[in-house]
């Protein structure tokens, strides 16, 4: 029934003491150290989700903004191309 848990190569064994004493070697958080509190986390991840709302909102806008930039300077182009033998003639 446990044979999934029974630890038969010696590869295993070295890999979980490998990660035990990873586990064992972390760092405890200084108990001094401030811990925020719920109103303060709250505000943060209303912030956060403000935020990435203005970022989905604007990402459109500025992908218009190079559209129009790339039609202007085509419209430039074929205008130019249009009137240059009005110009010279």
């Amino acid at each position: 029934m446990t044979e999934w848990f029974d630890l038969n190569d010696a590869e295993e064994k070295k890999l979980i003491a490998t990660f035990m004493s990873r586990v064992a070697n972390l760092r405890i958080p200084d108990p001094e150290s401030r811990i925020p509190g719920p109103a303060e986390l709250w505000c943060k991840a209303r912030l956060i989700a403000q935020w990435d709302a203005e970022r989905r909102a604007q990402r459109p806008l500025d992908l218009m903004q190079h559209i129009e930039i790339g039609g202007g300077l085509v419209a430039a182009g074929v205008l130019l191309y249009w009137s240059l033998p009005h110009l010279f003639f």
